[in-house]
């Protein structure tokens, strides 16, 4: 049986999700399995043990974000003359996110067959332009979402390769639209993150979920370290809506996730 091993960052959850419905799909006709690149395991093992990889992450500014471009980085030598497939999440558009990992994969030895959109529900929750919505508000959403991803793991079932976002008008959208400003900045905003300390109670809920251990409890109160992954995470998730990251209010509602 064929062997299909997913790694993917995921901060609300959209990701995550779409993973393991893409693992479900293939599911008994491969062996599927998932994997969380921020948790600690034998990737170099699972990497080489399997005849198709998957990457899947979240869209920031057409680009991946960076503890994925750092797991392609770090696990290189993996990847050479592997078999890839791409599936980035997005909340709208992003013109060419999934192939602008897939360009950095084939430039380390990588093969690129497989790449995928996915529209997801907004996490934006201290950006007032974007609406949050929750249950049944997404359903939806997610039934789209599902069904691309039923068709997108018949196509690997199939072997009928098709890369989204490759071509020249999607790789100047994402570039124009979005990647030249956003790269530009990208570094200022991994220390932007924000904790209003009147509201903060210390609970260490934002601790213990971040992916990327940048927050902490200094003297009964959060605190970044200035390494942010910009994965919206902490923002949603804190009881008392202390964490604010691009916007400049607390939110008003924050995004549960697809479950």
């Amino acid at each position: 049986m064929k062997k299909f091993r997913a790694f993917y960052f995921s901060g609300t959850g959209n990701t995550r999700y779409i993973t393991l419905k893409i693992c479900e799909n293939l599911s008994p006709d491969w062996d599927a399995k998932a994997f969380d690149i921020c948790k600690e395991e034998n990737f170099g093992a699972l990497l080489g043990e399997a005849q198709l990889v998957m990457l899947a992450f979240p869209v920031y500014g057409s680009s991946p974000p960076v503890p994925m471009r750092n797991f392609v980085f770090k696990y290189r030598k993996y990847l050479m003359d592997k078999q890839i497939a791409v599936a980035a999440t997005q909340f709208m558009f992003s013109g060419d996110g999934a192939a602008s990992l897939g360009r950095t994969v084939e430039k380390l030895g990588g093969i690129v067959s497989y790449s995928e959109h996915f529209n997801m529900p907004n996490n934006l929750s201290d950006c007032k332009i974007f609406k949050i919505k929750n249950g049944e508000e997404i359903r939806k959403t997610l039934s789209k979402a599902d069904e691309k991803a039923k068709k997108f793991a018949k196509r690997i079932k199939r072997c009928r390769r098709k890369r989204r976002g490759s071509g020249i008008f999607s790789h100047a959208l994402g570039y124009f639209s979005q990647r030249m400003l956003w790269r530009k900045h990208e570094n200022e905003k991994t220390s932007k993150l924000k904790i209003d300390l009147s509201a903060c109670s210390g609970c260490g809920a934002c601790v213990k979920n971040c992916p990327v251990k940048n927050l902490k409890i200094e003297n009964g109160k959060a605190a970044a370290s200035g390494n942010c992954a910009l994965c919206y995470r902490c923002v949603n998730i804190c009881p008392k809506r202390a964490v604010t990251l691009i916007g400049k209010n607390p939110p008003e509602k924050q995004y549960r996730g697809p479950k």
